[in-house]
């Protein structure tokens, strides 16, 4: 089996003066090298994943012990950060839970009621988004709720 080829001069360094030296590996070196590279792959992918999981998790935790106790945004943009990245989900559902004992905004309400799509939760995320959608329409008459009953939609299997 041929894996490369490797040229070598001869004499002065003219092109006409190269011939390629044609290197053979051993299948079976190769063949027990590979699970090892495999190995290697599958580590390093692994730690650079889980330091940017605590990097997440680290600056979250920061973030909401450095906010004032009525600060029901940082508590709701770090769940959200969580998350997403899908680190720290439990602590980030109660941090989501005291945003929303502080405020229920369309932000933190529509937020909860995503995590409960996400959890396989429907009935519970149809609730939240509702309540959303209500207080976009108290608070601005004509506030613009279109992306929250694409979302219904969903759940309801309307507009397919």
């Amino acid at each position: 089996m041929v894996f490369g080829i490797t040229f070598v001069s001869i004499g002065s360094s003219t092109l006409n003066n190269w011939h390629p030296k044609i290197i053979i590996m051993n299948y079976q070196i190769l063949k027990s090298l590979l699970p090892t590279i495999m190995a290697f792959v599958i580590m390093s992918t692994t730690v650079t994943f889980g330091k940017v999981d605590d990097r997440t998790t680290e600056k979250t935790q920061e973030a909401v012990e450095n906010a004032s106790p009525h600060d029901w945004y940082t508590l709701a943009t770090c769940a959200e950060k969580c998350f997403k990245k899908k680190v720290n989900l439990k602590q980030a559902s109660v941090w989501l839970d005291q945003s929303l004992e502080i405020a229920e905004t369309p932000f933190n309400l529509e937020l909860k009621a995503d995590y409960y799509i996400d959890n396989k939760l429907p009935d519970k995320a149809l609730v939240y988004y509702v309540r959303a959608m209500n207080i976009i329409k108290e608070n601005d008459g004509e506030g613009d709720v279109a992306h929250i009953q694409k979302k219904i939609s969903k759940i309801v299997n309307i507009g397919r």
